[in-house]
């Protein structure tokens, strides 16, 4: 039985819905986090995830989300 291939996009656009849903459970609505491809000088490509860019009032939301789910 083969196995799907996920591709480096793919795993990236399921982080960012995990971050998205992440962020909306502790409330905080901001636009989606996006999968971005960039291709370096020398012709590497990189995938990775742009998350939303937050206010200082929800960053420190989201880092008292954090802190409690350490202790």
């Amino acid at each position: 039985m083969k196995r799907a291939v996920r591709t480096p996009y793919q795993a990236c656009k399921e982080a960012a819905e995990q971050l998205n849903q992440a962020l909306k459970s502790v409330g905080i609505i901001a636009s989606p986090s996006r999968v971005e491809i960039e291709t370096h000088a020398d012709g590497v490509r990189a995938t990775r995830v742009a998350p939303p860019l937050l206010p200082p009032s929800q960053v420190a939301r989201v880092k008292h989300a954090v802190e409690a789910t350490r202790r």
